[in-house]
């Protein structure tokens, strides 16, 4: 009889447990997923970064060269201006 009560104890213990230790692999689970969608997120959001650093380059390489060109024609006007007062 006493044999019988402990395995119908463990047996208890054991189905009690069950969900217990379900519900921490679940949890481990879903951690698991939310790390991911993190990542996702930070490299989604590192290659908006990116473009937009590579954006700003052009846009700032196109003001240079626009620059470049006002120079070089104020430089050229200088220099008639400067050929008729000689």
């Amino acid at each position: 009889m006493r044999k019988l009560w402990v395995a119908g104890a463990f047996a208890l213990t054991t189905l009690l447990t069950l969900p217990a230790v379900h519900a921490e692999g679940d949890i481990a689970d879903g951690v698991r997923h939310d790390v991911r969608e993190v990542d996702k997120g930070v490299d989604h959001d590192a290659k908006e970064v990116d473009k937009g650093i590579k954006h700003d380059d052009k846009e700032i390489d196109k003001g240079a060269k626009h620059l470049d060109k006002e120079r070089h024609k104020e430089d050229k006007h200088l220099d008639k201006e400067a050929k008729k007062h000689l």
